[in-house]
């Protein structure tokens, strides 16, 4: 058999056996993802005492590793202060948590008055309403680091402090991609040493950027890129350091 012939067939072999051993461990890849959802799912679950059915996680609801995460944390943690941008599924997670701490307290910040009503209710109905409190704080155009941008009204947060634990799941990014950049340098002074701060949705293009320029901005404190479904960063407080200067930020009606 000619030697160029040979060549050819280990090629093709090569790379048959390749792709063979890609597929296989995409399939591994997605078995121990659905081991993960199983396992996270059943650990949400012992949290509840089944009072009310839970809204199904995933899509714009947090995924269930980023929530079995959160329980992780305020297990380990045991947070007295978290605060949580955006609610939903991981609003009714986190204040399940802390009931079986059986100490802490949620402050859940959310811009849409219907949503928020809708996880008041949902408190409710699941005996949380002594562990989260929900606050309707509507977007304004704020001055932050020499622009204009949507965000939070400022003015409505300036009393949350000691903040143990904060998750970034909002504000809704149809305005702006990147909107969610303002929480970290925001709330920075307002962590305690050893905070921890979750941001969902890191592996999107804008949330990416927004770490990296996080990461620039506060060398002080310990980033970790999560392999979720959706990707998260874990950002922890190392010490509480100030801020470095920055613009300030004042706000005015969008009206």
């Amino acid at each position: 058999m000619p030697l160029f012939i040979l060549c050819a067939l280990t090629m093709g072999l090569l790379v048959l056996a390749s792709l063979l051993l890609a597929r296989k461990l995409r399939r591994l890849r997605q078995l121990r993802r659905r081991q993960q959802h199983i396992w996270e799912t059943h650990n949400i679950f012992q949290l509840f005492d089944r009072a009310a059915p839970l809204p199904p996680p995933g899509g714009w609801a947090a995924s269930t590793d980023l929530l079995g995460e959160l329980v992780r944390v305020v297990a380990a943690r045991q947070p007295r202060v978290v605060v949580e941008l955006g609610s939903g599924l991981s609003t009714l997670v986190i204040a399940a948590a802390l009931r079986r701490n059986r100490a802490g307290r949620l402050i859940c910040v959310e811009a849409d008055d219907q949503y928020a009503h809708s996880t008041r209710a949902q408190l409710h109905q699941h005996a949380l309403d002594d562990w989260a409190t929900g606050r309707s704080v509507p977007l304004q155009s704020i001055e932050f680091e020499g622009e204009r941008r949507p965000w939070y009204d400022t003015s409505l947060l300036g009393d949350v402090d000691s903040i143990d634990l904060l998750f970034i799941d909002g504000p809704p990014t149809a305005l702006r991609r990147d909107i969610r950049y303002p929480a970290l340098p925001f709330f920075w002074n307002k962590l305690n040493a050893g905070a921890v701060v979750l941001l969902d949705d890191a592996d999107r293009p804008a949330e990416s950027a927004m770490a990296k320029s996080w990461q620039r901005r506060f060398p002080q404190a310990l980033f970790e890129h999560l392999r979720f479904e959706k990707g998260a960063l874990r950002v922890t407080s190392l010490a509480r350091v100030p801020a470095p200067r920055a613009p300030s930020h004042s706000a005015a009606s969008t009206a």
